[in-house]
């Protein structure tokens, strides 16, 4: 089983493209929406618990759920409006992997400079 490439190639095109985690973040969830026809979102792990992050595509119940972790600790998931089939769990844990690092947006770095 292998994640769809033209998806993974298109989220490694807009991480190259932009300059702030928020637009990587969002550019993802609208592309992940459009391809996957449905309502995409992301919540992000704050202090122990999930929040609701951005969200694309028509509203519906979170069928699906993708952890996304950083250095090995869970930072946020995707939750998705279709249930995911093996395929489409692969492609989205692919592009969890990428976008892993821009998900500490809502994390406290104590004032320091951060770079992915």
């Amino acid at each position: 089983m292998s994640a769809d490439a033209a998806v993974i190639a298109a989220i490694q095109a807009i991480v190259d493209g932009a300059d702030e985690a928020d637009q990587i973040l969002l550019g993802t969830i609208a592309h992940l929406a459009e391809r996957y026809e449905g309502g995409v979102g992301m919540r992000f792990v704050e202090e122990g618990a999930f929040t609701n992050g951005p969200w694309a595509g028509a509203t519906g119940s979170a069928l699906s759920q993708v952890p996304i972790h950083y250095d090995g600790e869970l930072v946020g998931e995707f939750i998705t409006s279709v249930e995911l089939d093996e395929a489409a769990r692969a492609t989205f844990e692919a592009v969890a992997a990428i976008v892993g690092d821009y998900c500490l947006v809502g994390w406290d770095i104590g004032g320091e400079d951060w770079e992915p």
